[in-house]
This record gives C-alpha cells, structure tokens and sequence, in this order.
C-alpha cells in the first residue's frame, strides 16, 4: 500500500509538471465516458431497472395474432373471460386500456389519461394502493351505486393537494361520477409508458349500452383490450403459450364468423420497451468505439511522451527498480487520468441526460428515470478503471523495456524511438481509424433513413394544419353529437384566416385506429376470410381540409348527413386496386363490420376513390383505408382538423374560444400540428441518426488529431533525417510527398478493415433502416473518401513543416 502512495504522488507531480498533456487527456477521457455514462444511464432506466411490481419476471403480456398482420391486436371482453376461465397456467389475467376522460365539477374542466382495468389488476401486478382500498371482484360489474376510481399519486398530490380525506369523495368524469377509493403508491405506474396514467377505473366502465349500441363488453367481435398476466411458479413462457394456443384454436372452431387468431406471449419487461432495446444497445456500442478511439489516442501520447522519457526511466532501473515497478508507476499516471476524466465525465453526463430525455422518443419508456444513480456511478468508475488500464498497459510495458546503456548515452532532448514503438503507434491509428470509419457508416446509414423519410410524401398536405381533440360526455346522444360538431365546424369556417374545417377518427398518425374486416357484395367467403380496413369516421369537407386527392367518384355531401340516407363509404386507391382489381369500384357495395347499434352492420355503397395515405407511420406502408360520414356512426371521440392561412399555432386561443361557446366544460385534447404528427412519426430515427452522428463525428475528429499527432511527433523524431536528406540534394516535394503518403497509408489500411468490419456490423442494422440496405454502396463509397481526404489534410500540416527544414539548424537538432 506504502509503494501505491508514493506511486500515486509521484505521478500527481508529473502530471502536474506537463498541465498541457494533462488538460488533452483528461478532455479526452471526459468526453468517451460522459458519453458513455449518459447512455449507460438511460439503458439502466429503461432496460435494467425492474418494473414497478412484484416479481416482474412472472408478468407476461398475452396477445392474439393473425397472418400478415404486423399490428398489435386486441382482445374482446368475452374472448378474455374465455381465456381466464380456460387456463391452468395462470395466476391471474387482467385487461386493460387507455382513454382520454374531462374532469368537470373541480374548478376549470381538465383533460386526464385513465385506464379501464380489471378489478384483479392490481393483485395481478402484485401492488396495493398506498392509501384505501384496491378493487373488489363485483366491482367489474355495472351497479346502481357508481363506479370506483382510484387516483395515481401524482394527481393527487397535483390536482387535490394531497388532501388526506380523498377516499370517499366522488369525482365527475366524462359526466359519470366516480367513488374515490384510493391511491396508488409514488413510484406505481401502468402501463409503463412515457405517458402517466392518472386513474383507474374498473371495466364495469364499458359494460353500459351507449346510445343505443351493445355493451363493449358484449361484442365479441370488439378486440379493443389488452391483456397481461402473471405465470404460475414453475410454469414456462413456452409452457403456457402452448396451452393458451390450444384454447384459442379452440375458440376459432367455436366462433367461426371470427377472424381465426394465434396466440403470442411476451414478457412484460420486453413488450414494454419493444424494438428499443437493440437500438439502445446500438448506441452503447457506438459510444463505446468513441471510447475505444479517445484509449488509442491517448496510447500513442504516451508512447509518444515515454519516449522523451526513456532517459528518466533508464536512470530508476539503473538505482534498481525493477520491470513491475517501473509499469506500475506509470500505469498509477493512467489511472489518475481516468479518474480524472471520469469526474469530469459525470459533469458532462449530468448535462447529457438531460439532453437525451428532452431528444428522446415518446415511445421510449421511463427515459425520464434516468440520472446519475448508483448503478450509474459504479459502471463509470469500473470503465474508468478499465480504462486507466487500457490506455496505459501497452505505453507501460513498452517505457520499461528501455534500452539501458544507449538512453544513457543520449544527450540530446529527446529520446530515439525504437522501430517497435512507432510500428505500435501506427498499428493504434490503424485501430482508431477502423472504429472511426464503423461509426461513420452507421452514421450515414441512419442520416439516409431519415433523408428518405423526410422525402416521403404522407399522402396529405401537412402545412397549415392544426389540430385537436374532443371527447363529448355520455349526456351527447347521437342526434346531439352530429349537431355539435355541425354548429362547431360552421363557426371555425367562419373565422378569420382558416380556409376549411372538418373532423375525423382517428388522426393519421394518432396511434389510434380501427381495424374492422369488411365483406364485399357478389362474393360470399367465410367470415374469417374477409379481408380488413382501417376505417376513419369523417365529417364533409375532411379531404379537402388535408389536401387529399379524390382520384374517383365524389366526395360526401349534405344528402349523405340525412336521416334516412344511403350508407356510404369512400375507399383508398389500393383498397380498389386489391379489392377491385381492374374493375371500377365506384358503385359496388361493401359491409365493414361496425356498426352504430341501431340495426346491425350495413352494406354500404362506395360513391369515390381517394389517395393513399401513410395513416400508420411515415415509413410503414400504405394500407386498406375506408372513410364512412359521422353523421351516419356517430359514436367516436373526434379530432377537429381545420388548415389556416396563418401560423397554426395563432389559431389556438380562437378555437378554444369556439368550442366553449357550445361547452365550456369541454378542453382541447392533443392540440398539435399536421407537421408536428409527421415529424413525431420519425423521431426515433431522428433521435438514432443524431446521436450515432455525433459519435461518428467525434470519432472521427480523434482519429484526425490522433493522425495529425502521430505524424507531427513522426517528423519531429525525423528532423535530423530530413536535414541530411536535404543536404545530400533530396527535393523537399519528395519530403512533403513522403510524409503525406505515410498518414494516407495509414489511414487507408484503416479504412479498409473499418469497411470489412461495417459490411458485417451494419446488418444487425437493418431493421432501423428505411428506403436503404445495410450495405448500401453509395455511404460505404462516400465515408472512406471522406476519411482519407481527412487523413491527406492531417497529414499535410506536418508535411509541410518537415518540408521547410532548414538542413543547418536540422543537423544541430539533436
């Protein structure tokens, strides 16, 4: 321990004897592991960290699927009861979903996100509310005496300031009233989303007829429910699927007129973050080379510094310090160098963090817990310590093999390099600019992707466009649905800079959707064979307020909003050409299957024809879209969407200004931009292009300085040859063509394995890619010319230095 102090002393006065070298290293260092500390810290809450719940492990999310669907696919109430009450694999099954309800009575009327919940949830989680009670099983029935709420401990401490006499009171939502029941712990969160749900309510909720229409709980045909459940002890994932397969099949048999569906099961950990985990372990990786590249860097100053120490270290081993002793003191200068970095690295990571959550994608699950915790401590201090090592072990293990007798003899500044340090050195910058160019590569992949999504045309016209949304209370029936949104949007056309108006469910790009299959007349086919569309409830003059094109046909009109009116329906372009190939499709009849409630499912006639839209995402492709009029299946919760001749965004206080002029207990819900929609639907290729850009970035301003310094001290080294050249005659464009053509060899040989080990890395890639292969030729071209162009410029400065030796002044160099 006694040689430990005194090599940590020793080395603290040397570094403090060349703050120069110093201040390189640690920046150096402060960058790779604040880089990495930043990443690390977002792995570790999204990825590491245990759900909320008790025995997580166990959790499992339980979801039907169907060929060619890529989609998730929800669950019919009564299709769950069958699940729950045929199973022996299972603990306990619950459903669940999401919705957007108004808080009224409670001052000025809130927007807030519940969840509608089995009453068994919460013992399936394995959690108790922190205060009052949890639901009990009749409560997922309807009754007399209202529905049970209980409150995320946010909104109760935000919304009722923590009032310890909650449990009891009632709350009015979406015009019911709600029992207060109790509240759930500080940390409890589900589902696990960057999105708080702030209640829950028990699926009692939807088993209510609503104008006129089943029950939700009724139909089971509505899968609009999502399951998890927790596994037996000792009962496998594979296990259970098995079994949870043979009972759905046997569900198929029993419900023919049902699409046929499979069974998956997931674990809750991995269906919470979903593709995220290996775009995460992605960036890991990538900042982890820039690490790599800053390690090579800092070897090739030290080697680069032993060798101006070779005479100090001659004259220790000559008072009788021994190999072990000489590589232990100078790895103790490497490891306070990391140390170092690392605290600055922290810093940086504290501002990086925050950085990263603000960037980060909505759909990136509890990226807000991240922070400079324990975990995140503990995995700086073990990298830095890797590090120290890493960096430091060869530059030791070469500075104590010194040549005895000739660093004694050496009487000039410096000391002589041997042939195997410099071939060391540029093996290191071979290495460095290797990893560069991997980095590169999967830079421009991604910065292609998201080019090319940029390019994407949605199939609507995004500009101008604001938009929001309206969730009427249960008072509004049918009739008085369709009235309010008529009086609604014939005000917001009569404002001032708005050039159209209309409403629709769901946005394109929302999230939300309808999935329905729908029969088509003349061709009878079973009930599980028909084919499925993503249906949109609109209201008239949508298509012109969005700028899609009619390719076909008319659009809705007055007449098809009268009572009695011939059901209608408008089809995408590639609904008819699929559907209808070479047929005209304008005048044929279809039945989607849903309906109002009023008289069952109608055979509707199609009257026009409009372009595709990207309604599931920017880069998924266009699918089977059908548009029926509001008036005619009134019962969903619209989005208003009205194109301005003004900034959208000016338009805001008007608009909420109109809608609480017909109910002022009704808030604005999602008030975004067309643009805004857009731009989210490819924030996470943004986000991945960014950061693996930086990186690249980084890595390959290293590798450049790194070159630069390894030629510089090269021609440094070489000043006394170079003279001699010059006197025996030599031209100092040979010189200057000489040292360009060692750092282009260099980084050329770099080049070349950093583009073999691309061609192999870049494929674990593919899946984040849009519009290019893992090996397209045009960046696997263009990244390596860029790097030698880089190199020859590095190389040049120093080149040219050695090109201006003047050979008197370079004879008495040494």
């Amino acid at each position: 321990m006694h040689s430990w102090l005194q090599d940590i002393r020793y080395a603290l006065r040397q570094l403090r004897k060349n703050p120069g070298f110093t201040a390189v290293a640690v920046i150096t260092l402060a960058l790779g592991l604040g880089a990495n500390s930043a990443i690390f810290s977002v792995i570790d809450a999204v990825l590491l960290r245990p759900l909320p719940f008790h025995a997580p492990s166990g959790l499992v999310v339980v979801k039907p699927t169907e060929p060619g669907r890529r989609d998730d696919i929800g669950v019919s109430y009564p299709t769950f009861l069958d699940w729950e009450s045929r199973n022996h694999v299972f603990d306990g099954l619950s459903v669940y979903r999401q919705d957007d309800f108004t808080l009224t009575g409670r001052g000025e009327a809130a927007h807030l996100t519940g969840a509608v919940v089995s009453a068994n949830l919460f013992s399936v989680l394995g959690v108790s509310p922190a205060m009052g009670r949890d639901f009990i099983s009749d409560e997922d029935k309807p009754t007399s005496t209202g529905l049970p709420i209980i409150l995320s401990h946010s909104l109760w401490q935000n919304r009722f300031g923590s009032d310890p006499k909650i449990v009891g009171q009632t709350l009015t939502l979406d015009g019911q009233t709600l029992a207060v029941i109790g509240v759930m712990p500080t940390a409890f969160q589900f589902p696990v989303q960057r999105t708080t749900v702030e209640f829950w309510t028990t699926i009692a909720l939807d088993s209510r007829p609503v104008n006129g229409s089943p029950p939700m709980t009724a139909q089971r045909g509505a899968a609009y429910l999502d399951v998890i459940a927790r596994l037996k002890p000792q009962v496998t994932l594979e296990t259970a699927e098995t079994e949870m397969a043979g009972i759905q099949h046997g569900l198929n048999r029993e419900h023919p007129e049902n699409r046929p569906k499979g069974i998956s099961l997931v674990p809750e950990s991995n269906a919470v973050v979903g593709d995220m985990r290996l775009r995460l372990f992605i960036l890991l990786g990538a900042v982890g080379l820039v690490l790599l590249i800053a390690c090579a860097n800092l070897s090739n100053l030290l080697l680069a510094r032993a060798t101006t120490r070779s005479k100090e270290i001659s004259v220790r081993t000559a008072l009788g310090a021994t190999r072990w002793m000489i590589v232990r003191q100078l790895l103790a200068e490497s490891i306070l160098l990391a140390t170092a970095g690392a605290v600055a690295g922290l810093a940086l990571a504290a501002w990086g963090i925050k950085f990263l959550t603000t960037l980060a994608p909505a759909d990136l699950p509890r990226v807000n817990e991240s922070g400079l915790n324990l975990q995140v401590l503990i995995f700086t201090a073990l990298v830095a310590v890797f590090t120290g090592i890493l960096f430091g072990l060869i530059p030791a293990w070469q500075s104590s093999k010194s040549e005895l007798g000739a660093a004694l003899k050496e009487g000039g500044r410096s000391g002589t390099e041997t042939l195997g340090r410099g071939r060391l050195k540029a093996a290191l910058i071979v290495t460095e600019t290797a990893l560069a160019m991997v980095l590169l590569v999967g830079a421009g992949l991604l910065l292609r992707s998201l080019l090319g999504l940029g390019r994407v045309d949605p199939g609507f016209a995004k500009d101008h466009v604001i938009t929001f949304g309206l969730d009427l209370p249960g008072r509004y029936g049918h009739p008085e649905r369709v009235a309010f949104y008529r009086n609604l949007l014939e005000q917001i056309r009569t404002i001032p800079g708005v050039r159209s108006a209309s409403a629709v469910f769901p946005l394109p790009l929302s999230a939300d959707g309808v999935k329905t299959s729908f029969e088509v007349e003349g061709r009878p086919m079973r009930q599980s064979e028909h084919p499925v569309t993503s249906l949109h409830i609109i209201d008239r003059d949508y298509f012109r307020t969005l700028g899609i094109p009619l390719l076909g046909g008319r659009e809705f009109s007055a007449q098809d909003d009268a009572e009695g009116a011939m059901p209608v329906v408008i089809i995408s372009q590639r609904l008819a050409k699929q559907v209808f190939p070479g047929e005209e499709a304008v005048g044929r009849r279809i039945k989607p299957g849903i309906s109002s409630g009023d008289s069952g499912e109608p055979m509707r006639r199609i009257v026009g024809v409009v372009g595709d839209v990207k309604g599931e995402g920017v880069g998924a492709p266009s699918i089977l879209e059908s548009y029926v009029p509001y008036a005619q299946l009134p019962f969903a919760p619209m989005s208003v969407v009205v194109r301005t001749q003004v900034a959208p965004g000016n338009m805001v206080p008007t608009l909420t200004g109109e809608v609480q002029s017909l109910d002022n207990a009704l808030p604005l819900l999602h008030v975004k931009t067309m643009d805004e929609y857009v731009d989210d639907s490819i924030v996470g290729t943004r986000f991945e292009a960014f950061l693996l850009g930086t990186f690249g970035v980084l890595a390959f301003l290293l590798s450049a300085v790194g070159l630069y310094g390894v030629i510089s001290y090269t021609v440094v080294q070489r000043t006394r040859e170079m003279g001699i050249r010059l006197a025996l005659g030599a031209d100092r464009t040979a010189i200057l063509t000489m040292v360009v053509k060692n750092g282009t060899l260099l980084a050329g040989a770099g080049a070349l394995i950093g583009l073999a080990a691309a061609f192999l890395l870049t494929r674990l890639m593919a899946s984040l890619l849009f519009g290019v292969g893992p090996t397209d030729p045009l960046t696997f071209l263009c990244v390596p010319i860029a790097l030698i162009v880089v190199a020859v410029l590095a190389s040049y400065i120093p080149a040219r230095r050695a090109a201006k030796v003047d050979p008197m002044v370079a004879l008495r160099y040494e």
